[in-house]
């Protein structure tokens, strides 16, 4: 006789969510997600609002992710306002988002997943077991909140960062004293590269699923899909690829693409495309339960480039700017990023008066549903005949593998 049995909260993730076990007697044959944070209907309380309210309102679909939220609205409404910002607004803002992948990946790192792989249940015990490390890892996280407050006026949904511009440039000084701080953790991040690597796997070995990762501009930025199969996607095609449908077990949409198989998205997907050489004997076969060490390697770019943009910025000489005034106008804008979690879509159809009139946001949790459905089946064909709590166990630990963020997810 099956039976089912639920992790009721999912620890350490952004956001509520489960997995439902199912037993056939003492075994467990299958596994499945569902994203069970209430819907929060941010697409249809854009509708009818003005151009220049939109990147406001979006960027409270979260709090680690309002950043890179607030960006990729920004440049959707610009798309159709016909608004092309400074180098230096630009500049600005790929290092706000930089500051939010360094943030994000540091909490996620040192908070949420390393008590996996050090037998303890959370951060009180970690710091307990592992206390230097612990504060290294906070220390990196609040340079990345400073790294956006300078730049957006605050951590979490950053004001200053406004369409056609800024609101206040920020001074030389401070430009100055972020590179500092970033100079400062750059061998805490290299020694933490060594940390992580030296850790045994959690999880057993699983196939590696396709990917799609945004490419065609900087880091992080770009007009299109590239996938695995060495497929391009503009964005203009993307969200008819993408493929959302509403599902009954989960309160996200789930993306289906128009493909045979689901496509994963995040810093593993990123690595995947583009592996520094000196990283590679590292990935050999690997799969999803690799996602930290390739985070961890992609906290260090983070912090390379914010170093790089700080140097361009001060080498070009700050200038006090206004931000480019916008026309209401009539049309679509699609704008794509890589939020920490992965592939991030904003897309937005305004009328004549710049009122939007339709809005879809595709987020990298509601992409990735599919990939940790399958991830999750995989994992109970490995561990076939091991007990409930340890595959329990590991389950929390592969959803976790994902740094789902719900919130986005159900927005």
């Amino acid at each position: 006789m099956s039976s089912q049995s639920k992790i009721d909260i999912l620890t350490r993730v952004e956001g509520h969510g489960s997995v439902e076990l199912i037993r056939d007697g003492g075994r467990v044959v299958d596994a499945c997600l569902h994203l069970s944070e209430s819907p929060r209907l941010f697409e249809a309380l854009l509708v009818g609002r003005r151009f220049d309210e939109i990147p406001d309102i979006a960027c409270r679909i979260c709090s680690i992710c309002s950043t890179v939220h607030k960006v990729a609205a920004l440049q959707a409404v610009e798309q159709v306002m016909g608004i092309v910002v400074s180098r230096q607004t630009g500049l600005l803002r790929e290092l706000a988002v930089q500051g939010g992948q360094i943030e994000s990946h540091a909490l996620h790192i040192f908070c949420l997943v390393l008590p996996d792989y050090l037998g303890v249940n959370g951060i009180q015990q970690l710091a307990t077991v592992e206390p230097e490390t612990l504060k290294m890892g906070l220390k990196i996280k609040r340079l990345g909140n400073l790294i956006q407050e300078i730049i957006g006026g605050r951590a979490i949904h950053p004001f200053n960062l406004m369409v056609g511009g800024v609101g206040k440039v920020p001074e030389a000084s401070q430009l100055q004293s972020m590179g500092d701080g970033l100079a400062a953790v750059r061998q805490d991040v290299a020694a933490s590269i060594s940390f992580v690597f030296g850790l045994d796997d959690v999880l057993p070995p699983l196939a590696m699923l396709p990917y799609c990762v945004v490419s065609g501009g900087p880091p992080l930025f770009g007009d299109r899909l590239t996938t695995s199969a060495a497929t391009t996607i503009f964005a203009s095609s993307a969200v008819a690829w993408l493929n959302e449908s509403v599902e009954l077990h989960t309160h996200a949409k789930v993306s289906r693409f128009r493909e045979t198989t689901p496509y994963f998205v995040g810093p593993l997907a990123r690595l995947a495309a583009s592996m520094p050489s000196e990283y590679a004997a590292h990935f050999t076969g690997s799969s999803i339960r690799s996602s930290l060490k390739a985070r961890i390697i992609e906290l260090q770019q983070a912090v390379e480039r914010a170093q790089v943009l700080i140097k361009q910025l001060l080498d070009n000489g700050l200038k006090k700017e206004m931000p480019v005034m916008a026309v209401p106008a009539q049309g679509e804008g699609v704008s794509l990023m890589e939020a920490p979690r992965g592939v991030l879509l904003h897309n937005y159809c305004f009328d004549n008066r710049g009122v939007c009139r339709a809005a879809n946001i595709i987020t990298p949790t509601a992409i990735n549903q599919a990939a940790i459905k399958i991830a999750l089946k995989e994992l109970v064909a490995a561990m076939d005949g091991a007990g409930y709590d340890q595959i329990k166990a590991a389950a929390e630990i592969l959803v976790r593998c994902y740094d789902p963020c719900i919130s986005c997810a159900v927005h």
